[in-house]
């Protein structure tokens, strides 16, 4: 228990032993103890509306500063949703711009790949078109030689779009640069 509990405690205790001691009759001892419970409530109120009104002057006066701090955080706070608002339009900016830059390169380089394996599916189309006239006028003993040498153009075709691109890139890897 804290000093001043003790010392509450103490003064409790006084007074109910010297009330039980006390010279006086009880009625005169009911009457004292009325009158100085009503005089202590009194005291009591006048205290109570001291420290309320002193309460209130303190808030009051820490309200304005209380408010200032609080519209100093609000227009921090709209200033750094302006900025983050500005960086992210300058970010889509940028973004369009190197979108703009690079589709029509990567277009061209699409257009001259789809080019090559046009090219490459001409002359595959081309070799099989004589083979199969040849095997058409061959006899069954050729047809086996002839139908290696067709396996052998659609390999050769397959590699083709590989081999196209700059020093080696794959046609994906080209199309990026």
């Amino acid at each position: 228990m804290s000093r001043f509990g003790s010392f509450l405690l103490g003064g409790v205790i006084g007074a109910g032993v010297a009330l039980l001691f006390a010279p006086r009759s009880g009625e005169e001892t009911r009457a004292l103890v009325a009158e100085k419970a009503d005089e202590y409530w009194g005291k009591g109120q006048v205290w109570y509306d001291q420290g309320k009104t002193r309460i209130q002057e303190g808030v009051s006066g820490v309200q304005p500063a209380i408010n200032r701090t609080g519209d100093e955080l609000r227009e921090k706070i709209d200033n750094a949703r302006a900025l983050i608002a500005e960086q992210v339009a300058k970010n889509a900016a940028t973004a369009r711009e190197v979108i703009n830059d690079k589709v029509p390169v990567a277009a061209e380089r699409i257009n001259q790949v789809a080019d090559v394996v046009r090219g490459h599916i001409d002359t595959a189309a081309g070799k099989l078109q004589d083979r199969a006239e040849a095997f058409a006028g061959s006899s069954g003993a050729g047809a086996v030689v002839e139908n290696a040498e067709v396996a052998e153009v659609a390999e050769e075709t397959a590699k083709a779009p590989k081999e196209t691109p700059k020093k080696g890139k794959s046609a994906a890897a080209s199309v990026t640069d």
